[in-house]
């Protein structure tokens, strides 16, 4: 028989066992029931059923690079039913709306990101990016997407992929895979869940990613990949299977896997234009990701005072923490010869870019937004930035974050273009971004789904996107993700 002191020996392990539990399960249902909807509430100027002409205005042809001047746009239930020229005969019923002759351009797609908040996506619509791709999957953003579709409240428009699909080593927050088997398990359990394409990670055996291959072509399942170039197989990188993917990503993965570490200073290999050829013959698209390498060059460089000038409190308070701890850290105390190094990778990763475009490969706008402190909507335009100052035209750019995004999802006919039938996704702006890609940082007017947002809307996005869920959601979220994917792995 137990004596009292072992009695309570054993509650205090139980308690000690119990409790950490408990909390984990609490977060997990604070994090799915979370939802306020009066953070989101403000007026627009008209809703997504309203009928409208907006006149006149300049329209971006992203297709061609061109310019349509003093033009009409008719929007109805948040789709574009007419373009005329301007001062065309129109039904009185109509709402009218002065277009002031702004340049009308889509709305910036962004197809490399992390979300981790709502208002991740409401800052981003707060800077014209009107739907972005999340490249790591949880169940946080199927949720998300539920009440964007359900208008809810009013954000970009999440295409999410699912949890990252990595090797048998992979750690915590990947899905590892340790048998072909178990791989196309995983993919059949993302498509009935709702994802809208794999994440697959780079380093993954041959055998496990065909079977991810197969598997995805079976269903019709999109797949993401991190890293231009299949399975290495003995040393050498498999190209053969780039027509498999809807997108390669980080030109950082050509430098460091494909060309290991060798771009000479005097030229572009002919090796690099190998590889960049064979990305271009297979139909896939490059995301470069500039801004993340740029990000970390320039913590190691300006260190904390570069902290100090970021808006940290827009971030999740436990991702920050998290981020902080496993990658920022790390290049603020980056010795002089590290610095030395990130500053020559950055200038060979503008270069391979530049050379991507020269050789016509086609490019998607990523900023991996939410790696580090990459603040979502702002590092969505520091990318473009950055991809000019590599070089590439504001023509190419501007195409890159509109239609070919729309044609990598297989939206084109909806998204990606000012033309009529498509979605109204639309961004106004007073100087014409084919001559300086700056200029679509800061739209006079954001047209979502046919809403009207004009500039008091605009600072009330911003407003509420100062306003991340807290620690306990955060935490939340995770734990959900990772308890999902072991429940069902069992």
């Amino acid at each position: 028989m137990l004596n009292r002191y072992t009695k309570k020996l054993f509650i205090c392990l139980c308690l000690l066992v119990a409790l950490p539990i408990i909390f984990i399960y609490i977060a997990i249902l604070c994090s799915r029931a979370e939802f306020d909807h009066k953070e989101f509430n403000f007026k627009s100027v008209t809703d997504n059923s309203s009928h409208y002409v907006i006149e006149p205005v300049s329209i971006v042809d992203v297709a061609n690079g061109l310019v349509l001047t003093n033009r009409q746009i008719i929007i109805a239930s948040g789709k574009i039913i007419s373009m005329n020229a301007s001062g065309s005969k129109v039904s009185t019923e109509l709402i009218k709306i002065d277009g002031k002759d702004r340049y009308v351009v889509p709305g910036i797609i962004d197809m490399h990101t992390h979300i981790y908040d709502r208002k991740d996506l409401v800052s981003s619509l707060a800077y014209g990016v009107t739907s972005v791709r999340n490249m790591r999957g949880m169940p946080m953003h199927l949720q998300f997407k539920a009440e964007l579709q359900n208008n809810r409240w009013l954000g970009a428009s999440l295409f999410t992929s699912s949890p990252i699909l990595d090797n048998p080593n992979a750690d915590l927050f990947q899905h590892a895979l340790h048998s072909p088997e178990q791989a196309a398990a995983a993919v059949k359990t993302y498509k009935k869940a709702g994802y809208d394409l794999l994440k697959v990670y780079n380093d993954l055996p041959e055998p496990i990613l065909d079977a991810i291959i197969n598997e995805a072509e079976k269903l019709s399942m999109p797949i993401a990949k991190h890293g231009p170039y299949g399975a290495i197989s003995n040393g050498k990188p498999d190209m053969n299977v780039l027509s498999k993917f809807q997108s390669v990503e980080h030109v950082e993965e050509i430098y460091q896997t494909l060309l290991e570490f060798d771009l000479p200073d005097s030229s572009l290999t002919l090796e690099l234009d190998l590889y960049l050829n064979q990305i271009k013959d297979s139909g896939s698209f490059l995301t470069p990701t500039l801004a993340t390498f740029d990000h970390l060059t320039e913590l190691s460089i300006q260190k904390n005072k570069l902290v100090d000038n970021i808006a940290l409190d827009r971030m999740s308070p436990f991702y920050r923490f998290l981020l902080t701890h496993l990658s920022v850290q790390r290049w603020i105390d980056a010795s002089p010869h590290q610095i030395e190094w990130n500053i020559a990778e950055r200038d060979a990763l503008m270069r391979i870019s530049k050379r991507a475009d020269q050789l016509g490969v086609p490019l998607l706008v990523g900023s991996d937004q939410g790696t580090m402190y990459l603040l979502a909507g702002q590092t969505t335009h520091k990318e473009m930035q950055l991809m000019q100052k590599a070089g590439l035209s504001p023509a190419t750019i501007l195409r890159s974050a509109t239609l070919n995004a729309a044609k990598a999802l297989q939206l084109d006919q909806h998204l990606g273009s000012v033309s009529v039938g498509k979605t109204a996704d639309l961004l106004l702006l007073e100087n014409n971004p084919l001559d300086d890609i700056t200029h679509l940082a800061q739209p006079s007017v954001i047209i979502k789904q046919g809403q009207v947002i004009d500039h008091s809307g605009i600072q009330a996005l911003k407003d509420s996107g100062n306003n991340p869920s807290g620690w306990l959601i955060g935490f939340g979220y995770l734990a959900d993700s990772i308890l999902t994917r072991y429940t069902e792995a069992l």
